[in-house]
């Protein structure tokens, strides 16, 4: 089998004989650098793609590698930035609202579907030529706008203005969401005029350490009803939605399986989600729930000991089992102060375990 065939064939949930991981969202330049033995930043796209290769990596689900503003970081010509409070032009609430009201329900939808359905499709053909038959692309979807939001606005002005004027925070969902139903019959019709892998994946960032930034009850009434609308034409045409998740999510775990999602990424197992309980779920039609992990990014990975990862990787592969979907994988994206040897430890071990333990 082909690195792609074997991705593919996890993602159906067979039991296959080799394992399927992804390239884990290393950021980390220089050990890209040194992987693939010449200077990443000379040609970043396609030293990506090298280095994806010398993983033995055979999913990826986002086009995400270092770009010149990380390069920037690095060399100190820029300093990390922080998120404002105030985001430009929007100082309380009240703006919030009005220009959702007068502004943002004004805006024209983005209704140019031949040409949003032909650049997703090339996009996704493009890329996993360049990749080659080893890895499987696969690429992002549509969804009802929430972190976008707090971006924009602010958090304080956004959280404060969804309860003060839910109603409006209800029609920018609205209309984010209605955007994204357009865009995701767009790549509905992509996946089946170019032959794509019918998979997508991505995520909002709802949660943080200490659960959702808005309550459950806040969620449902004012958010969860766009996210499902916008994600319909996907889940109709069973096109299987990987959903990324940080922080605590345990408060709206029902909700995000009731979407109809197939699978999960992410798992904070700081924050409250414990693998052996994502490992045990379903998805609506009661097969089991894909799960992508579980190597943590803020905790073994750049704190712990090659054998610390080790151990990770094997927790990873004996709770998930076989056939299920199991992706090995990181929590998120690994950073520039992780020990390279942890890295290692990572993609090494990733191959020569989930072999042994698969069978392969």
């Amino acid at each position: 089998m082909t690195g792609r065939e074997i991705a593919l064939a996890t993602l159906h949930r067979e039991d296959v004989p080799l394992p399927c991981m992804t390239n884990c969202w290393v950021t980390h330049s220089a050990y890209i650098s040194r992987l693939i033995g010449r200077d990443y930043w000379a040609d970043p796209e396609a030293n990506f793609c090298e280095f994806v290769r010398r993983t033995g990596a055979n999913c990826v689900p986002q086009w995400y590698y270092p770009r010149e503003k990380q390069r920037m970081l690095e060399i100190g010509q820029i300093m990390h930035e922080t998120r404002r409070h105030e985001a430009a032009g929007f100082r309380s609430p009240e703006d919030v609202r009005d220009w959702i009201e007068h502004v943002y329900l004004d805006q024209r939808l983005d209704t140019d579907f031949d040409r949003a359905r032909d650049d997703y499709g090339r996009r996704v053909v493009k890329h996993s030529k360049m990749m080659g038959p080893e890895v499987l692309v696969i690429d992002g979807f549509g969804q009802a706008d929430f972190m976008g939001a707090y971006t924009r606005f602010g958090y304080e002005n956004y959280l404060a203005a969804a309860a003060l004027y839910p109603e409006h925070i209800r029609e920018y969902y609205h209309r984010s969401g209605m955007d994204a139903a357009v865009k995701n019959i767009a790549i509905r019709e992509a996946i089946e005029r170019y032959h794509l892998a019918p998979f997508v994946y991505g995520g909002q960032d709802i949660c943080g350490s200490g659960g959702p930034l808005m309550s459950p009850a806040m969620l449902r009434e004012l958010y969860f009803p766009a996210l499902k609308m916008a994600i319909k034409p996907l889940i109709e045409a069973g096109i299987g939605i990987i959903w990324h998740c940080d922080g605590d999510i345990l408060p709206i775990l029902p909700d995000l399986l009731d979407l109809g999602i197939m699978g999960l990424q992410g798992f904070e197992e700081e924050h409250g989600p414990r693998w052996e309980d994502m490992c045990a779920l379903t998805d609506q039609q009661g097969k089991p729930l894909s799960v992508w992990g579980c190597v943590s990014v803020t905790s073994t990975l750049p704190h712990g000991t090659p054998e610390d990862v080790r151990r990770a990787v094997e927790r990873s592969y004996t709770v998930a089992g076989r056939g299920r979907g199991h992706v090995l994988s990181a929590t998120s994206s690994i950073l520039p102060e992780t020990p390279m040897e942890n890295i290692d430890a990572l993609f090494d071990h990733a191959h020569r375990f989930g072999r042994d333990f698969l069978g392969g």
